[in-house]
């Protein structure tokens, strides 16, 4: 079982959790952040974040996917800093933002291995 999850991890279609991803920093981010600490710059940059990622799942290439990725997951560290830099480590519905960095990990990583796989078999094939 343990190595199906691997596998499943690894190399699975990765574009329900760009959308899933895209979705949390459009919207649930920006909505969350805003009520508990009002107005900050982070809120526009996840907007953007969010927004780009569901466009990129939608219209651009992987490479372009892949970038997101990796700006989606430096963000999603970000925003757990910045809750927990708030003293807000006592909520547990704030460590759900744990599990959403470990999400974005692993996307970041699927989306890496999709690439690279894709990237070495157009090389094999010229």
């Amino acid at each position: 079982m343990y190595a199906r999850i691997k596998n499943i991890l690894a190399y699975y279609d990765s574009e329900p959790t760009e959308i899933t991803h895209g979705i949390i920093w459009l919207v649930f981010f920006p909505a969350i952040y805003l009520l508990e600490h009002g107005f900050n710059f982070t809120i526009i940059l996840s907007m953007i974040i969010g927004f780009c990622a569901l466009y990129a799942v939608a219209y651009l290439t992987l490479a372009v996917r892949k970038t997101l990725a990796v700006a989606m997951f430096l963000f999603s560290l970000i925003a757990l800093i910045l809750f927990f830099s708030h003293g807000d480590y006592s909520c547990p519905t704030h460590w759900g933002w744990a599990l959403v960095s470990i999400s974005a990990f692993f996307n970041l990583q699927r989306i890496t291995n999709h690439y690279y796989r894709q990237t070495c078999t157009k090389d094999e094939g010229a």
